[in-house]
């Protein structure tokens, strides 16, 4: 990894290597630098109400993998097509986590297709939107079903989500996954800036009352770019019932609405006046970074290297960076970041940020030295966001100035 700059490094963490060494000295070299500025919190008086409506919205990808409740039915329902002489799996995925949103269906391993019965009369004979067919070749235990819609019962805002559901018969019980790609958004103008707000998950009580699943929350200009839960700008974020964004404080509260012959979703946001507190960040080059677990959901857009946000004790904190077409997050798994407390009169530290390093774990084994990669900064490990895993990160190892080893990092 000698004299490799960050930006060729699209790698994250990548499982041991093993080099047969003597004596050996490692050389890695790599820095960062990003520019950020953000403007001083400033509040203005509680109780003004701004509400933005959400509409139901398909994307072309998928943004979090969610796990079905099923409950399995050993026998054949009221109505079913013609089945093969396969096996065949029957039951009900519970959407919203509990029985009131049931639907049935049929998963023919032999044939490789999924009938969903979308009209929940439980006649799987006359939904032929319903029907969905396995790619064919690879296991029939393991089966992909893409573009599949599933209704969703939330009162006047009902819906039909799309997902890409896989199916899964080995080990002690069926199981199914979906990777959504549905989800609540609209537009609200706060303080003169536009954003997109929206509700994401699969679980339509908890979407509607803010208890669980995930706000979606980013510049209205950033829309049409993909997003996902897992890792990038954090525009996937815990959902709250209170927020801090763009420098200032609001509640939030969420209900269904009949418009006409549709339903949406009413999304408010009534001003806030918190006692705030300084944070001082010791990293740099961050372009948006959140408090979780605290009295707000905290949001900082291309922060300072002091900012204003609320006082409280916050559990935990994430940081995404970038340089060019080059992003990082925090990585959980090496996350130092612990309990942050803001005080009005005590400033407090967040330990996150740039430069991020290039750096390697060795751990000798007996006549081997096993070399793990990792990417690090303020506060721990970072994990790259855009992985070029046809560039793995290379290493090169020395006995004094004599070049002995070199390879490249596997992933795993």
């Amino acid at each position: 990894m000698k004299g490799q700059e960050f930006r060729k490094l699209k790698a994250g963490t990548a499982r041991a290597a093993l080099v047969t060494v003597g004596l050996v000295g490692l050389a890695f070299a790599a820095a960062v630098s990003l520019c950020a500025q953000e403007a001083p919190a400033v509040n203005s008086p509680a109780g003004q109400v701004v509400t933005a409506y959400l509409d139901y919205q398909d994307a072309n990808y998928s943004y979090i993998n969610e796990g079905l409740t099923m409950v399995l039915k050993s026998s054949a329902f009221k109505k079913e097509p013609a089945l093969s002489r396969g096996k065949v799996v029957r039951g009900t995925w519970q959407l919203g986590g509990g029985a009131n949103n049931e639907v049935a269906f049929v998963w023919d391993r032999g044939a490789r297709k999924l009938y969903v019965d979308l009209n929940r009369n439980l006649d799987l004979t006359d939904d032929p939107a319903g029907v969905y067919s396995s790619a064919t070749g690879g296991p029939d235990y393991c089966q992909m079903f893409p573009n599949v819609r599933l209704p969703l019962e939330a009162g006047a805002a009902s819906r039909f989500m799309l997902a890409d559901l896989s199916l899964y018969d080995y080990g002690p019980q069926p199981r199914c996954t979906a990777a959504l790609h549905s989800f609540w958004q609209g537009k609200v103008t706060l303080q003169g800036k536009e954003w997109q707000v929206g509700l994401l998950g699969i679980s339509s009580r908890q979407r509607l009352s803010l208890d669980g699943g995930n706000l979606l929350l980013r510049p209205w200009g950033e829309r049409s770019k993909p997003f996902n839960v897992y890792n990038g700008p954090l525009v996937a974020l815990p959902s709250s019932q209170k927020v801090f964004f763009g420098n200032r404080a609001y509640g939030l509260k969420c209900a269904s609405q009949t418009q006409g012959d549709s339903g949406k979703v009413v999304m408010q946001f009534t001003d806030q006046t918190p006692k705030l507190g300084e944070l001082k960040i010791a990293g740099t080059y961050i372009q948006r970074a959140t408090l979780e677990g605290g009295p707000y959901l905290v949001v900082l857009d291309q922060p300072e290297a002091t900012v204003k946000v609320p006082v409280g004790r916050y559990k935990t904190a994430n940081v995404w960076v970038k340089r060019g077409d080059t992003e990082a997050n925090l990585d959980g798994q090496f996350q130092a970041v612990g309990r942050i407390t803001v005080a009005e009169k005590a400033p407090a530290v967040l330990l996150a940020g740039g430069p991020l390093t290039n750096s390697v774990d060795v751990m000798r084994r007996g006549k081997y030295l096993a070399l793990n990669y990792r990417l690090t900064g303020v506060g721990g490990g970072y994990q790259l966001v855009n992985q070029d895993r046809s560039h793995p990160p290379e290493f090169t190892v020395y006995q004094g100035d004599k070049k002995i080893a070199s390879g490249k990092f596997e992933f795993g």
